[in-house]
């Protein structure tokens, strides 16, 4: 009932997609270096938790509705854009109360912890966040998993199975990510390293926001 032979190519798409830093790795790493391995791990199951909410919308075909609804998808994107602005602004307060801090002679390792702008959503919620608020992500799961069905008798078990081996690549990469960022933590938690990497990642995440933002406009 499965097309085995399309695994190969797929495997080989998966892997650039996969290693290719986004959204979800910046997160990811910034959770880690400011929570350690706990924090991680939390953010990789929110992240998880939002691809399989994902899945379930590209098998059931509901996906596919929400994105040929013109209407629907421009307040995804939207939406989506407000949520990667304010992480963005999350690491921004976070990275000048740091300088601050720095510059008044008051910084200690435990004050990056304490910089972090900590607002009622945990590491989970807010890996969850990343991708359910994020069109592109269900935009990609429309175009990128149905090249790979092949000549599979069922369509939905073809989808699931692609979808499962996606995410167990996906996990492998993340936690070796995890646990080398924990590793480093003493040598990239010093104090010019956390400031940059917050500005860094408000960076990515402010031009993430507005690529969304611009796409959103453009199409309503």
């Amino acid at each position: 009932m499965l097309d085995y032979a399309v695994l190969p190519a797929f495997l080989v798409s998966a892997l650039v997609i996969i290693l290719s830093p986004g959204a979800d790795t910046f997160l990811m790493l910034r959770s880690t270096l400011r929570g350690g391995v706990k924090a991680g791990f939390l953010t990789m199951l929110g992240i998880y938790a939002g691809i399989t909410t994902l899945s379930i919308l590209l098998i059931s075909g509901v996906g596919l509705v929400i994105a040929r609804a013109p209407g629907a998808l421009f307040w995804l994107k939207i939406v989506g854009a407000l949520y990667l602005l304010f992480l963005a602004v999350q690491s921004l307060r976070a990275g000048i109360k740091l300088v601050s801090q720095n510059k008044a002679g008051t910084y200690s390792p435990v004050d990056i912890e304490a910089a972090g702008v900590k607002g009622k959503a945990g590491p989970f919620v807010l890996g969850f966040l990343t991708n359910v608020t994020n069109p592109k992500v269900l935009i990609f799961f429309l175009a990128f998993f149905p090249q790979f069905l092949g000549k599979a008798e069922s369509v939905p078990l073809q989808l699931v199975f692609l979808c499962l081996i996606f995410v167990v690549v996906s996990a492998v990469w993340l936690t070796t990510l995890v646990f080398a960022a924990s590793a480093m933590r003493k040598v990239m938690t010093t104090t010019g390293f956390t400031i940059a990497m917050e500005f860094v990642v408000a960076g990515v995440f402010a031009v993430l926001a507005i690529t969304l933002l611009v796409s959103g406009l453009s199409v309503h």
